[in-house]
């Protein structure tokens, strides 16, 4: 009888034992996944959307809607708070809407490396976009030119520096790709443009 009850002890003992370990390594193993996930999730949070953004699956269908996406990546790409890793997977987000011709002029590196120093430039002066404004789409300029279907249109950002708010004007030229898909061509700085909204 003593050696059964010897047995029984031992046996409680022993799944007490394995449970209590399976109880620390899971709620271990859930602390580090909290960790990974506040990592993952640090930086701007706009950032982290627009950087997980299909674009190949989901593309912009106006040339209005494709410089809504790219003015918002702009925007974000300046924030104080994204890091360097968003900044550099944004950029790539960024040359999904270019056009192939605008594309070939830099390596996909050799963009990355030059937006990296003109955002650190921005940070240095204390410079960020606090906002932009699309233009209506009825004020978009539509053209064709040997049977390929162009579009432009103009974009107002507000570049805030210290206490100095700056309006900065783009005109945007884009290219309708052999998918039907709205591409930037170029840009370009403009004095000054009427807006209106859609």
């Amino acid at each position: 009888m003593k050696k059964h009850v010897k047995t029984i002890v031992l046996v409680v003992i022993m799944a007490a034992l394995v449970l209590g370990y399976y109880y620390y390594l899971s709620n271990r193993n859930s602390d580090s996944g909290k960790q990974e996930n506040t990592v993952a999730a640090s930086g701007n949070s706009s950032a982290a959307e627009l950087v997980t953004l299909d674009i190949d699956n989901n593309y912009p269908e106006s040339p209005r809607d494709v410089l809504k996406l790219y003015a918002r990546i702009t925007q974000a790409f300046y924030a104080s708070d994204t890091t360097d890793e968003q900044v550099e997977k944004l950029g790539m987000q960024a040359r999904k809407l270019f056009d192939n011709e605008l594309k070939g002029k830099q390596t996909d590196q050799e963009y990355i490396d030059a937006l990296k120093a003109d955002v650190d430039n921005y940070r240095s002066l204390g410079r960020y976009v606090s906002d932009y404004k699309v233009d209506s789409s009825v004020n978009f300029e539509y053209k064709t030119i040997a049977g390929k279907s162009y579009a432009i249109g103009t974009v107002l950002y507000f570049v805030r520096e210290g206490n100095n708010l700056n309006n900065a004007y783009h005109s945007y030229k884009m290219r309708k790709d052999d998918n039907g898909r709205w591409k930037i061509l170029y840009w370009e700085l403009a004095a000054s443009a009427k807006m209106s909204d859609d």
